[in-house]
């Protein structure tokens, strides 16, 4: 289930220029702040709901295009929390956990492994980009969960990134969680609609969760994604306004899943293009 909970809105009547690129890879193992606002909401919601075009490749990225680029395939050795928190990232809920959410790093870049039904995330505040128009992120699902599904509103996933779109809080629709930005949720599916927008019990104003692909276990795929298209479409429909990117979080969440909870996935790079 993601944080906020789930039910399914019928795709509203223009739709955003999306477009989703993969490569097939044998995986070796297969063959008050912005952080305040994310932290509480992530984490009370999930409490709250429990139980309830053109194809291209990495190498092909418009690098010229690209204004910023998380990597996670740069670790040297030691701890992999303090490296990733080199880059701005804070651990929260489970992942702060070893023995529910691992935290590991090889060759396909950090693998995030859910070893129970578990829910967590690293949060990210310093990802600030005014100007953008797409996200790419490579990455792969290892397990998915047993029993995910958006459309049987089981809404839960092996990885998601939250992209926080403006400063601008936007209701939750619960006293109990606070306010956020607008924000869009890219996971990959096994038996979700690709490029459906959607929303969840919480956030329903400022909210979507999409899938961009529902990969083999162990591929490797590059999706890139029309954020900024996204954000006019589901949530400014006169274009009055273009937001930056004020955050962003990787999360895990295996809490309302079968066989324990447990499923593992990789990503390697983030990149925002203009």
């Amino acid at each position: 289930m993601c944080p906020f909970g789930g039910s399914v809105l019928n795709r509203p009547q223009r739709s955003a220029s999306l477009t989703t690129a993969s490569r097939r890879m044998t995986s070796p193992t297969v063959a008050a702040k912005r952080g305040t606002w994310l932290a509480g909401a992530l984490a009370l919601a999930v409490l709250i709901t429990v139980g309830l075009g053109m194809s291209q490749t990495a190498a092909d990225t418009d690098l010229d295009r690209v204004v910023l680029t998380i990597d996670f395939t740069d670790f040297r050795g030691g701890s992999v929390q303090d490296w990733l928190r080199t880059k701005g990232f804070v651990l929260e809920r489970d992942a702060r956990h070893d023995d529910r959410v691992g935290l590991e790093v090889d060759e396909r870049g950090l693998i995030v492994t859910a070893k129970r039904r578990a829910f967590g995330f690293l949060v990210n505040e310093r990802a600030n980009v005014p100007v953008f128009s797409e996200v790419e992120i490579e990455w792969g699902v290892i397990r998915y969960p047993e029993g995910a599904s958006y459309e049987k509103r089981i809404n839960n996933e092996a990885i998601m990134v939250h992209v926080f779109l403006g400063d601008e809080k936007v209701e939750s629709g619960s006293l109990l969680i606070p306010d956020a930005p607008y924000f869009i949720g890219l996971f990959l599916c096994r038996d979700d609609r690709v490029h459906h927008p959607y929303v969840g019990r919480y956030f329903r104003k400022g909210g979507r969760y999409v899938c961009l692909g529902g990969p083999e276990p162990g591929e490797i795929v590059t999706t890139r994604y029309a954020l900024l298209d996204a954000y006019r479409e589901f949530f400014d429909i006169d274009w009055q306004h273009d937001p930056g990117i004020s955050g962003l979080a990787v999360e895990v969440d295996t809490t309302s899943s079968g066989d324990g909870g447990r499923s593992a996935a990789f990503i390697r790079r983030i990149r925002f293009l203009r």
